[in-house]
């Protein structure tokens, strides 16, 4: 009688033990399970970005096309208007990097055109680069092009700007080596002028400490002296330096909200 008890003992234990290996083999599987789930979402949500990607950049593509046709047609305004169809801040994607550069070649195209003829404002109220409204009586011509940055090459090329805030147009600057500027800013519009440059000594001009991707701010001396005659007929200049790690800089000297540079600009 106790061998029979000893014995029903033994295959309890050794039942309870098979039920406990059952469970956590159980638990093992389902972990694996889990884990090629998690991998299976994530390479789901990278497609995802991937095809958005793409399918943006098939319809920025398409955009450009269209744009080019006009410039070709002479049609420089309705060409400009629909480069700024084209989020800018997909530019700055790696995958549109051939696309970008097309997009300014062409901006560019057509400002050039625009620039030279003579806009009849007469009686018309026009947006100034500063923001404000003004109403003009007498026909103005846009300035014309020149060769001064023939000896400044270094300060030609795109611009982006420093002090970045959503609250602020300002986001991209291009300045051409005929004087042609041009200012792309956050709501799709933009600012066309033409600049010369000459040489300068200033010093004590405020600006930021670039190299440090932050808001510093420091006291630069100028390389240059660039003078930007926007459209509307406002004045703006900008004084240009080369910063530590070997950018062409552009400032206006300004103080903004405080102790801000009011704008900055970085190649």
């Amino acid at each position: 009688m106790i061998l029979k008890k000893r014995w029903l003992a033994a295959l309890v234990t050794l039942l309870a033990v098979g039920s406990l290996a059952g469970c956590g083999s159980n638990n093992a599987g389902s972990g694996k399970v889990l884990g090629k789930h998690a991998s299976s979402s994530q390479t789901s949500t990278a497609k995802s970005t991937s095809n958005t990607d793409n399918s943006k950049l098939k319809k920025a593509e398409a955009i450009l096309k269209d744009a080019q046709a006009l410039n070709a047609d002479g049609k420089y305004k309705q060409s400009n208007k629909k480069l700024s169809s084209i989020d800018l801040a997909d530019l700055n994607k790696k995958s549109f990097s051939a696309l970008k550069t097309e997009f300014f070649t062409l901006q560019k195209s057509n400002d050039k055109f625009l620039l030279k003829k003579s806009k009849d404002s007469s009686n018309k109220s026009t947006t100034t680069k500063s923001g404000s409204t003004a109403t003009t009586t007498t026909a103005k011509s846009t300035p014309a092009t020149n060769n001064s940055f023939d000896s400044y090459s270094k300060f030609v090329g795109d611009y982006s700007f420093y002090n970045y805030d959503e609250d602020r147009l300002q986001s991209d600057l291009t300045i051409s080596s005929d004087g042609t500027v041009v200012q792309n800013n956050t709501d799709g519009s933009a600012f066309h002028g033409v600049a010369t440059v000459k040489a300068s000594g200033a010093s004590g001009i405020l600006s930021y400490d670039v190299t440090s991707d932050s808001s510093d701010t420091k006291s630069i001396k100028a390389d240059v002296e660039i003078d930007v005659t926007w459209s509307g007929g406002d004045h703006e200049t900008y004084y240009g330096y080369t910063s530590y790690d070997n950018y062409s800089v552009l400032t206006d000297g300004k103080s903004y909200d405080g102790d801000l540079v009011n704008e900055v600009w970085v190649q």
